[in-house]
């Protein structure tokens, strides 16, 4: 498994013009990712943390510049090598939950979608907080069962444990 570093990951970035803004989330969505990491980890439960600091860091790589950034960011990472990586970018969006192939599964795929969805732009909120913003934000008013399958990977990843 190849899994590129922090540092090639903002090469990346830096390369496929991604702003500012994004990036932000991204490091924040990392940071998330890690605290989660780390309750898992105290459960006795092995994580590989440079795949989910990978996903964390590029799951957006192509928000900006396409319509389904969910597929175009897993085709480009898979193009670039990083076939592992890829699937953390296929699995962390909302867009396909209906489609099997897209729902997380992994230890290091259920934590990047979630940490995505504890953070809105850099800022560490709750779901609901979270959901709340995308049903405004992108006029996504039929989010409930992506909302319940969030809040099922709350229980599994964290059970009694806060992030706050």
């Amino acid at each position: 498994m190849i899994i590129p570093t922090e540092e090639e990951c903002f090469s990346i970035l830096k390369g496929q013009n991604v702003p500012e803004n994004i990036i932000a989330h991204l490091k924040a969505v990392c940071e998330v990712s890690m605290k989660v990491a780390n309750v898992l980890e105290k459960r006795g439960i092995h994580i590989n943390k440079e795949l989910v600091i990978a996903g964390a860091l590029l799951h957006d790589v192509k928000k900006v510049s396409s319509h389904d950034h969910v597929t175009e960011g897993y085709e480009f990472v898979k193009s670039l090598g990083y076939p592992e990586v890829a699937l953390l970018v296929k699995r962390h969006g909302l867009e396909h939950t209906d489609d099997p192939e897209f729902v997380p599964r992994s230890w290091e795929e259920k934590i990047v979608f979630y940490a995505d969805k504890r953070v809105n732009g850099d800022k560490f909120v709750t779901v609901k907080e979270r959901f709340d913003y995308l049903r405004q934000r992108y006029d996504k008013k039929e989010i409930d069962e992506e909302f319940a399958l969030t809040k099922k990977l709350e229980e599994e990843l964290l059970g009694n444990e806060s992030l706050e």
